[in-house]
């Protein structure tokens, strides 16, 4: 394998994991102790660039808009403050690199217990633009897209 595509495919893995430590991060913000809420914003400050533009799409009440990394941060918590357990998984990745920038879509399955036993599932595609710094590869813009959600009775 070429010198090129060794680092094609470690840049695709590093601009993976941003989204992967993103849904790590925003499951300890939802646990809202004082401490998961310090260790996820670590995370977000790790994968968002300073200036990083981040939004949901197709969500209508839902919607909302954000600068940076404390302020998303913000707006999950209050997103997240009412459930008893969350839990976000990335499935299919798709990664596009041009030098020292690139695109990630990431589809999600995000889960919301409820205090009476149901879940809140939404179900979207996180569509992230990425460029690499001094640090490292990192999101700049970020696009939660709602595909579908629904509340399901679990017990």
């Amino acid at each position: 394998m070429s010198d090129d595509r060794l680092a094609m495919v470690a840049d695709k893995h590093e601009i993976e994991t941003l989204q992967r430590l993103y849904a790590k991060a925003t499951d300890l913000i939802g646990l809202g102790t004082a401490e998961t809420v310090k260790e996820a914003l670590e995370i977000y400050h790790r994968i968002y660039t300073d200036d990083a533009k981040i939004r949901t799409a197709n969500a209508g009440d839902l919607s909302f808009e954000a600068d940076g990394a404390d302020e998303w941060a913000g707006v999950c918590r209050e997103a997240l403050k009412d459930y008893v357990g969350t839990q976000h998984l990335i499935g299919t990745q798709l990664t596009e690199v041009d030098g020292d920038t690139g695109q990630l879509e990431s589809y999600l399955h995000a889960w919301h217990k409820n205090a009476d036993g149901s879940v809140y599932y939404f179900l979207g595609t996180y569509i992230s633009r990425v460029r690499r710094s001094h640090e490292g590869w990192k999101i700049y813009d970020m696009t939660l897209r709602l595909d579908t959600d629904g509340t399901a009775q679990m017990e």
